[in-house]
């Protein structure tokens, strides 16, 4: 592992294994509302559900109120230092990180100002940013690079620590144990728990094939992990043991996100396409499945959240914003 400091600047259509009993119904969502016609190249809801980023292809970039679908504020492609991919809203809703190839910059949400940029620079000159993640304040950033190296970065400090850690391209970072560790997974298959000071391997799960979704419920110690086959499986966090797998009768599923909702009880997942399904977690049953609103053909869900009175909105890449009921896992099977 290398190492470098620097300074910085249904409708019920499919049969069970078990007799008499519907695992998969229609669902229809509670409001859909299109923020942008235009096609969203990447999005964020708020974990509490009550705020929306997004950036579209034409180079937009907005946030949203969910419950009043007011505009908070917007960049233009005039506003914008590069083209941007990535984006990732602070914990607090206070800060907007955007990533293009090879620069990180900060938006206050409130005032609309750059608050911070800076150009990135891997251990390949030539390596650009792959993943992006701001911490609950903001003043922490994890920045993953196709190289496989990690970049974590301490606004209020000034430091930057970068590590080699991974094989191909880091897809998804987050901060986990109060920003004392990270979470990382990349194409290469591996998804790994690391020392945010020191890049120390603390727990690893290594797949066949690129990791193609992860969701880390930290406070119940829930971790699901999906690659780009038909590896899925639920796992405690601290220990690593696989809890259960998803049950389902197809030969192969594709998972694209991923949200632990009902205290980790149920895991809610969406397709590559419109698909939504909901499964229980410590089961894996499937419990239902349903389809989002499209606008446009191949749409998918890009984000997913859960708000404090226990309901799910999911974004998807129409710009198109769903608010949907959710029941636990005990309600949604009949015979139980």
């Amino acid at each position: 592992m290398k190492v470098i400091k620097l300074a910085l600047l249904c409708a019920c259509v499919m049969l069970t294994l078990t007799a008499c009993s519907d695992t998969a119904t229609d669902k229809t969502s509670l409001s859909t509302d299109r923020l942008t016609r235009d096609r969203v190249v990447a999005a964020q809801i708020s974990a509490d559900g009550t705020t929306s980023a997004l950036l579209t292809r034409n180079h937009r970039l907005s946030v949203w109120d969910n419950q009043s679908k007011s505009l908070l504020n917007e960049w233009n492609e005039s506003d914008l230092i590069e083209e941007l991919y990535h984006i990732s809203m602070s914990g607090d809703k206070r800060l907007l990180g955007t990533a293009g190839k090879h620069r990180v910059s900060i938006y206050d949400i409130h005032t609309g100002k750059l608050t911070v940029t800076w150009q990135v620079k891997g251990f390949d000159p030539e390596a650009t940013i792959t993943s992006l993640h701001l911490s609950h304040t903001g003043n922490e950033v994890l920045i993953g690079l196709n190289e496989g190296s990690v970049f974590t970065v301490d606004l209020v400090n000034g430091q930057i620590s970068m590590f080699l850690l991974h094989d191909g391209p880091v897809t998804r970072v987050k901060y986990a144990a109060q920003n004392q560790q990270v979470m990382s997974a990349s194409h290469d298959g591996n998804l790994l728990f690391w020392a945010t000071t020191t890049g120390t391997v603390i727990q690893e799960y290594a797949k066949r094939f690129r990791i193609t979704s992860v969701s880390y419920d930290e406070a119940n110690r829930k971790l699901f992990i999906a690659d780009a086959l038909d590896n899925q499986f639920i796992a405690n966090s601290l220990t690593a043991q696989t809890l259960t797998k998803l049950d389902y009768l197809e030969r192969y599923r594709y998972f694209r996100q991923a949200l632990f909702v009902d205290r980790g009880k149920m895991l809610i997942t969406s397709s590559s396409k419109q698909e939504l399904a909901s499964w229980d977690a410590r089961t894996g049953a499937e419990l239902a499945r349903w389809d989002i609103t499209a606008f446009s053909a191949g749409t998918t869900v890009l984000s997913m959240a859960v708000d404090s009175s226990n309901t799910l909105w999911s974004l998807s890449s129409d710009g198109a914003l769903e608010s949907w009921a959710i029941e636990p896992p005990q309600l949604s099977r009949s015979g139980l």
